[in-house]
């Protein structure tokens, strides 16, 4: 899978403070990459100098495996701020503009606005907008000229719930097109529904790096009652897609393997005569593995 960004051990000082120490990072074509951190993690910092905003102290990083020139940042579409367009134009006119901003000679407006969902109101002037319409605008203006990544700053922020399950929808839908997806955020549950990968940031340094479904794995269990615990026991015992299993009597709780599934396992113990009281799938919790990352002791 080819490599559309690599970091490698950047770092950025002020005078006061230390941003970024040492950070490394691998996204891959066709991921949705989240950058997970509390406000000052350094997320902001990450984003702002692989777009060419702020130069690092240390480090290294590379688009395309091919450098980090300019020319390259025209494959990439950006949203480090908040949404600005001309409030006395509509959607068409302030897109019609940006395209000629960013040198594009043959705008994409129709597809970039039904893609976004602005196409239902994109004859009204943007000073009318609410401030979902124009996070929906902004992502539009990200994606004319047909960008193969997507870098994105906090895309929610100050969205109402209905603004920011629409703005998820948009992403996955833009995913779903071929595009990769790089977004910072503070919000547990947008990197959770949102992201196939995450790195997780504290005071500019890396806890974790991976998928999310990984990270959640960890906290990923079943728990599995009988009114017969031996021969519940006997048959998790030699059930082959078992990970870990912990006895609590009257419950067990169990892990399975990569691959397998609660309904097979289910299923299994049936079929060896147990007669199951109580079986709940207590799936990993971001916020839990989050908050415990957080709270390692790092130098």
């Amino acid at each position: 899978m080819q490599q559309v960004l690599t970091i490698e051990n950047l770092t950025k000082n002020y005078p006061s403070v230390r941003a970024l120490k040492d950070l490394s990072l691998t996204v891959r074509k066709g991921d949705i990459y989240g950058i997970l951190g509390p406000n000052g993690s350094g997320k902001t910092t990450t984003l702002g100098i692989i777009l060419g905003v702020t130069n690092p102290s240390a480090g290294s990083f590379s688009w395309f495996e091919e450098g980090n020139g300019y020319h390259l940042r025209k494959r990439i579409g950006a949203m480090l701020d908040k949404p600005s367009f001309y409030p006395h134009m509509n959607a068409w006119q302030n897109l019609g503009l940006t395209s000629v901003i960013k040198g594009i000679s043959s705008p994409d407006v129709t597809r970039v606005l039904e893609l976004t969902g602005v196409d239902v109101y994109a004859k009204r002037k943007f000073g009318t907008y609410s401030t979902g319409m124009k996070q929906r605008l902004a992502l539009a203006s990200t994606l004319l000229g047909n960008p193969e990544v997507l870098v994105l700053d906090e895309p929610t922020n100050g969205l109402d719930p209905e603004g920011i399950a629409d703005v998820r929808g948009i992403i996955s839908r833009i995913a779903g097109e071929g595009v990769t997806v790089i977004l910072a955020s503070h919000l547990l549950d947008e990197v959770q529904k949102v992201c196939t990968h995450v790195a997780v940031l504290k005071a500019g340094q890396k806890l974790y790096e991976g998928q999310v479904a990984s990270l959640l794995a960890g906290d990923d269990r079943i728990e599995i009652s009988s009114d017969n615990p031996a021969k519940l026991e006997e048959a998790l015992n030699k059930y082959e897609g078992i990970e870990k299993i912990e006895k609590n009597l009257p419950m067990f709780s169990v892990r399975l393997k990569d691959g397998f599934k609660v309904s097979e396992l289910s299923a299994y113990l049936i079929m060896h005569g147990v007669d199951i009281t109580h079986l709940a799938h207590n799936k990993g919790s971001l916020e839990k593995e989050f908050l415990k990352l957080l709270s390692e002791d790092r130098d």
